[in-house]
């Protein structure tokens, strides 16, 4: 009988120890391969990262505006991996069933020119890259920027964008339309998003972008401050040779916190009806995965120490 029970308890070992290896194996198993990931052009940095933390390969991470990759996602097409600095489609990103869903945290915004800007006063003479509203948050966020410093007395560009065929109207706060199409003037040239627009100050085609935090890190492997103001802090930092001129926007303008005015953003149709609309709240970036390669990912980024990267938790 003693021998008996010896007998099963060893089979019993053997069982436990081939399940766990089993599902060790599946979890190895989960995290290899190529990462299908609709990634935010400031998110493209961490999430490639982490990408190759796990194990896995990022060729197929394509930086794409948060706004447009959501609408893929929407026409049916779901990826392993899908980062937005859009904490506002959240709820459409959680109506689509995501295994996880981490908030990376805040971050804040700035802009980057290629010749220094002696005061926010002068930003009116500069030809600005616009990462288009209806794609890329960080246009949007600009639009709501330029009317916080105009209300201020720092500097009118809301003036620039109405030309754009962008509208403000005041309110309790500010309702501030933007039209399906934005036709670029000689001030503002329309990028697709955030990465064209970095392009096209590349290229010279700009004078300055706006871009947020963890994008201007991810392009700067050093900054020098130079100055500091009630507004921004300005620095100076070498890119491909070239040097460009940084500047942090502070308190509201940095959008680390929401607003402290209501700001509502309505998107409309060519027709001119209004699509869709949401209130413009702080910088809060998010990831969400879709499958097992997917939550390899997000678990890698939960251990990463994102304050690297620009993210204030």
């Amino acid at each position: 009988m003693r021998r008996l029970v010896l007998v099963f308890l060893l089979v019993g070992v053997v069982g436990v120890l081939f399940v766990g290896s089993f599902r060790f194996a599946g979890g190895e198993a989960g995290c290899s391969g190529d990462v299908v990931g609709f990634v935010a052009p400031t998110l493209m940095r961490v999430v490639s990262d982490a990408v190759a933390e796990a194990g896995l390969s990022g060729g197929g991470l394509l930086s794409i505006g948060s706004v447009e990759g959501l609408r893929r996602m929407q026409q049916g097409v779901l990826p392993d991996i899908y980062g937005s600095v859009d904490i506002e489609l959240l709820r459409d990103v959680d109506g689509m069933g995501p295994r996880q869903v981490f908030v990376l945290g805040r971050f804040g915004m700035g802009l980057v020119c290629r010749s220094p800007v002696a005061s926010p006063g002068d930003l009116g003479g500069r030809v600005v890259a616009l990462a288009d509203p209806n794609k890329a948050p960080i246009g949007y966020r600009a639009l709501a920027l330029a009317w916080m410093l105009k209300r201020d007395g720092v500097v009118d560009l809301v003036s620039r964008f109405e030309r754009l065929g962008v509208g403000y109207l005041e309110a309790r706060g500010v309702n501030i339309t933007v039209p399906a199409v934005l036709t670029p003037t000689r001030d503002v040239q329309v990028a697709a998003n955030l990465d064209a627009a970095w392009s096209m100050l590349e290229v010279g085609a700009v004078d300055c972008t706006f871009a947020h935090v963890p994008f201007i890190l991810g392009k700067f492997s050093r900054l020098e401050e130079v100055s500091n103001s009630s507004v921004w802090a300005a620095y100076r930092g070498v890119h491909g040779g070239r040097t460009y001129y940084v500047y942090l926007f502070k308190g509201a303008y940095s959008f680390l916190g929401d607003p402290p005015y209501e700001i509502y953003v309505l998107f409309t149709s060519q027709g001119g009806g209004v699509v869709r609309s949401l209130r413009v709240a702080g910088f809060r970036a998010f990831v969400a995965s879709f499958s097992e390669k997917g939550d390899c990912v997000v678990d890698v980024l939960r251990r990463m120490d994102l304050s690297r990267y620009g993210f204030v938790r």
